[in-house]
């Protein structure tokens, strides 16, 4: 019976975890994304400006 219950719980970590991270993950690379774009943007304006 304990051994059915730790490996549950070992699982339920292991998802939590992964679930943190993947959503971590997700801000950070839409933000970069965000940021790409925007210097993008602006490098295109200053080329046009030129």
């Amino acid at each position: 019976m304990f051994h059915l219950l730790a490996c549950n719980v070992a699982c339920l970590a292991i998802a939590s975890l992964y679930y943190v991270w993947r959503d971590l993950y997700r801000q950070r690379r839409k933000r970069q994304q965000l940021h790409d774009r925007v210097a993008y943007m602006l490098w295109v304006a200053a080329n046009r400006a030129n």
